[in-house]
């Protein structure tokens, strides 16, 4: 909901078009689970006070970083992103 519904699909389709990996779906091999990943990212080097940047956009170009993101709705979308992969 930070961006206008379009900009998401202009973004994919521009990194299909480079080759790029847009989804969880596309790569390949066994992935850890979502609370792994989210355990990941907590390890990242721009992790202040144990909150996890978040780089997010409000459009193509606009980007900000939030750190005030709730690690159950990050861990219910990659969760519903491994769904959609073929050994989701």
């Amino acid at each position: 909901g930070l961006c206008a519904q379009e900009a998401p699909s202009r973004v994919a389709a521009h990194f299909a078009a480079m080759g790029m990996r847009r989804r969880l779906a596309d790569i390949p091999g066994e992935l850890p689970g979502p609370d792994v990943l989210v355990e990941l990212m907590g390890q990242d080097k721009k992790v202040r006070a144990g909150r996890i940047a978040f780089v997010l956009a409000r459009g193509i170009g606009e980007a900000f970083v939030a750190r005030d993101v709730e690690l159950p709705a990050v861990r219910t979308l990659l969760a519903d992103a491994m769904a959609e992969r073929p050994d989701g």
